[in-house]
């Protein structure tokens, strides 16, 4: 493999010490249970059918993972990767993929610095025929990596460019479109937009304005968490606010917000605030209920976290790491149908795919046609103390969100 990269970004030494074995990483974040049950013990029969590729050895077929698993905010992730372990560990129980290799991470954590993943990618991509996870702070430093050698990667959240880039698997809905969803259903209301100078935050910042000139909404105020949101989010009498941060800022944030307002943030930033009773907060999620009943793939994944992560909380963070692996999955299910794993085949299928079951946990994804049909639903939940109607998080149906004008949004965005 040419060495694409390391003329560029200065090589760090112990970069191969972050390139952990799937083993220990899953130890280290409870993604398996007592019993030892890991990503790599699968003792699962060659089939000479497939011929050896990288990061896969006749045997074993290693997927890339690069996190935040001990750096600031790095619990969103230890999380997220819990569910992908878990995720794993269950098609290695069933015998592999096909029922013949087992999978194996290999895991990079970049601590939430950028440059040790740029740093680390070039060796980890000898090791591995995808990334099973690439999270949001690594996504442009990685990015070059993945068009030189045609490797794809997850992300386990959307934005207009990601869904739009062939290099990524992509599962929920981009949050450009849960913007214009989120004014569409209220254009009369006063909208506040909180975001820091995350991934995130940025696209929800450069999408804002345009998104509320097409729902109609007459009053925005974009602000950086770095305010005084009190005082700011008061002067602009906002009853409805949006906010888009990382981890770390969220708990700062929703404990600076004046009172009596409508508080909307993702539902993986988990666990919700629990001191503020004078502010209401809704939470956006694209996935079911949190119950076995709510889909097929809600009991599979339950079943899962129950074997592998027993002591795991109802916790939205899990299930977004469980669902992102589906459609990767089913890439590689064909690729060894077809006895080819290499890279740019497995490029290949992500382009010509048919349509992806989500299993109930997230809209399908067509990838049969050249308009591709992305995800666009979103929902919104609320904490409901009456235990009403509620989810095992204790959580009540808002509403559902699907924006009108995407198309014309991001239309105008991407020109």
């Amino acid at each position: 493999m040419a060495p694409v990269g390391k003329r560029h970004i200065p090589h760090m030494g112990n970069a191969s010490k972050n390139v952990v074995a799937a083993v220990l990483a899953l130890m280290l974040f409870g993604g398996c249970s007592a019993e030892g049950e890991t990503v790599s013990n699968v003792n699962t029969p060659q089939t000479p059918s497939v011929e050896r590729s990288i990061g896969f050895d006749g045997d074993i077929v290693r997927l890339g993972v690069i996190a935040n698993l001990t750096g600031s905010d790095a619990t969103l992730d230890r999380a997220r990767l819990t569910g992908v372990s878990a995720y794993w560990s269950d098609v290695n129980m069933a015998g592999g993929l096909r029922g013949r290799y087992a999978v194996e991470l290999a895991i990079i954590d970049h601590r939430g610095d950028p440059q040790i993943a740029a740093a680390a990618i070039p060796e980890l991509l000898e090791q591995v025929v995808a990334l099973a996870f690439v999270n949001e702070t690594a996504m442009g430093a990685v990015y070059p990596f993945l068009v030189a050698d045609e490797v794809l990667g997850v992300a386990p959240t959307s934005t207009l460019d990601w869904e739009s880039d062939s290099r990524f698997l992509t599962h929920s809905p981009p949050v450009e479109a849960i913007v214009l969803a989120l004014f569409e259903s209220a254009p009369s209301a006063r909208w506040c937009v909180v975001t820091d100078g995350s991934p995130l935050g940025v696209s929800v910042e450069a999408a804002a304005f345009e998104a509320a000139r097409l729902a109609g909404v007459q009053r925005i105020t974009l602000m950086d968490v770095s305010e005084d949101l009190r005082a700011a989010v008061s002067a602009a009498a906002c009853d409805q606010v949006l906010v888009e941060a990382v981890d770390g800022f969220q708990e700062t944030v929703l404990a600076s917000l004046p009172a009596n307002r409508t508080v909307y943030r993702r539902a993986a930033l988990m666990p919700p605030l629990k001191n503020r009773d004078d502010i209401e907060l809704s939470y956006i999620d694209s996935g079911p209920p949190w119950n076995v009943d709510a889909s097929t793939g809600m009991r599979r994944f339950l079943a899962a976290v129950l074997r592998h992560a027993p002591d795991t909380e109802p916790d939205t963070r899990i299930r977004e790491g469980y669902v992102s692996q589906l459609r990767l999955h089913a890439l590689l299910e064909q690729a060894v149908s077809l006895g080819d794993l290499r890279r740019s085949n497995l490029f290949s299928l992500s382009q010509s795919h048919q349509l992806i079951d989500m299993l109930g946990l997230a809209e399908d994804t067509d990838m049969s046609t050249d308009q591709q049909a992305f995800p666009r639903s979103a929902i919104v939940w609320t904490e409901n103390d009456d235990q009403v109607d509620v989810d095992g998080r204790g959580w009540s149906l808002e509403k559902l969100l699907r924006p009108e004008k995407f198309l014309t949004l991001a239309s105008e965005l991407r020109n």
